[in-house]
Order: C-alpha cells, then structure tokens, then sequence
C-alpha cells in the first residue's frame, strides 16, 4: 500500500516537472512566433502551474482521505489512537513499578495477602493468585 502511494506521489511530481517544460516550451514558440510578449509568455505559464498545483493538492486531499478510510476499515489505529495506548501502558508500567517496590502495598485494594482477603475460612491465598 505504502509502496504505491509512493509511485503515485512521484508520478506526480514527474508529471508537474514533465508539464512544466511543455509548457514553457510551448510558450518560448508563440513568443518566437511574435504571437505573445515574452511577459504575457511568463504569465501564462506562471497561472497553468497554479492551477495545476491546485489540483495536485486536490487530489492529494482526496487519496489522504481514502488511505485513512481504508486503514480504519481494516481496524489499523491512527496516531492519536496510537498515542493513547503508550499513555496507558505508561501508567500501568507505572502502577506495577510501585506495587513491586511496595510503594502503596499497605494501600493497595483488592490486594490478595491484605488481611481478610484469602479464601474464605481465613486461608492463605492459593499459590500464583
């Protein structure tokens, strides 16, 4: 998928480069001609790659917006998702780090080897638990 963006991202800077001189060739013609000046050549050709650009960035818009309506389809998570995760591991990596340490063991809810907290008849919590 990257791969073909990419061919496509330069085949259009091939075809903006490739447009470029054609008309700049075409241009250079009708000046030699005598049909344009050489500064209504510059115009013209200064508005032709606007307008091309204009809808280089269009397009660029609209294969953006299919490449991320394909990767939510297929369940691929975006950078804002992504982001979200690390954040969370962070804290849980965070949280473990203290219960290891002992940093809130005395504090910690639910916590197996807390008093009254074994099985029930007040026996020792079952190995691995």
């Amino acid at each position: 998928m990257r791969e073909r963006l990419e061919r496509l991202i330069l085949l259009q800077i091939g075809a903006a480069a490739a447009t470029r001189d054609r008309i700049d060739q075409a241009v250079s013609e009708l000046v030699e001609q005598g049909r344009i000046e050489r500064e209504e050549g510059r115009g013209v050709v200064e508005d032709v790659m606007r307008r091309a650009r204009e809808r280089s960035s269009g397009a660029r818009g609209v294969v953006e917006t299919s490449v991320q309506q394909g990767l939510r389809g297929a369940g691929v998570p975006n950078r804002d998702d992504y982001d979200d995760l690390v954040f969370r591991v962070e804290q849980l990596e965070h949280r473990l780090r203290v219960l290891e340490t002992g940093g809130g063991a005395a504090s910690a809810p639910g916590r197996s080897d807390a008093p009254g907290n074994g099985t029930p008849g007040g026996d020792p919590p079952a190995p691995g638990l």
